[in-house]
């Protein structure tokens, strides 16, 4: 039996479906949210049963391409922006706590984007910055989300 990409992929994307929508349940809610319309489940309940129908379509409906040898499907990608995308998101994790939301949302962004081959620095800050001020203005003063100001700085404070 031989699988192509695109169905390796699909089928990747539908087991996490079922196992992210298995434990959004998990997600506690505030006291009185249960019957709410819109509570803590409500959007990662729907990311998850999106997510599932769009792999089990992707799964499927006919590939476009003739299915191959999975070596042969994976033989073409370039795994270095991949692995050094993953590398970023570790490292925005681990310093996510230590250096707030600002700075190490912008730090990732920039990252990211020179990953993926930005090279000029005006067009690296002019689009992480304001993205990056803009989420932290709707989650912090439009949905009152505390967001911690990183450890640094409250050892400089």
């Amino acid at each position: 039996m031989s699988i192509n990409r695109d169905k390796f992929g699909a089928m990747l994307f539908l087991c996490l479906a079922l196992i992210y929508g298995f434990y959004v349940d998990d997600i506690p809610l505030l006291f009185g949210d249960e019957d709410a319309p819109f509570n803590a489940r409500t959007l990662p309940n729907a990311l998850a049963w999106i997510l599932g129908v769009v792999s089990f379509a992707q799964l499927v409906l006919p590939a476009n391409r003739e299915a191959g040898s999975l070596l042969r499907a994976f033989s073409g990608m370039k795994w270095k922006p991949v692995l050094m995308l993953g590398a970023l998101m570790i490292f925005y994790g681990l310093t996510i706590r230590y250096f707030g939301f600002l700075i190490s949302t912008t730090i990732f962004l920039i990252g990211g984007f020179a990953v993926l081959g930005e090279r000029r620095i005006k067009v690296l800050v002019g689009a992480a910055v304001p993205v990056v001020f803009v989420f932290w203005f709707l989650l912090s003063q439009l949905m009152g989300i505390y967001l911690a100001p990183g450890d640094f700085f409250e050892m400089l404070g």
